[in-house]
């Protein structure tokens, strides 16, 4: 779940908070610039939200590729099953991910991994 603070964050680098009740961007004045807009601040949650199922998809893909890196060394020869396990980890991004309710992704299939030769 994407939080308000992230997506200020992504909108500024100045020191800045957020007052919920009434909805305002807190700004000191010894920021440069002008503060976000709430309704600026809302869009960039709504962007942010859409584009995190992808972001999950892609830090689980890194981690089962970095997983088979070893595959691939100077001194290996990999087997065709673990370049085609790797290639089809990379492809991967091309399916469209979702998040289920407790923010899992689902909406994916995952290769298998050849098995150990």
């Amino acid at each position: 779940m994407v939080e308000y603070t992230e997506a200020l964050a992504a909108l500024t680098t100045e020191p800045a908070g957020i007052d919920f009740p009434s909805q305002t961007i807190v700004w000191p004045e010894s920021n440069s610039g002008t503060a976000p807009t709430w309704s600026e601040l809302l869009t960039k949650v709504q962007e942010l939200q859409a584009a995190e199922p992808l972001r999950l998809l892609r830090l689980q893909r890194d981690r089962l590729i970095s997983k088979t890196d070893w595959w691939v060394l100077p001194d290996r020869s990999a087997t065709q099953a673990q370049l085609d396990y790797r290639q089809a980890l990379r492809d991967i991004t091309t399916q469209t991910p979702t998040l289920d309710a407790d923010g899992n992704l689902t909406g994916i299939t995952w290769p298998t991994p050849p098995s150990n030769d």
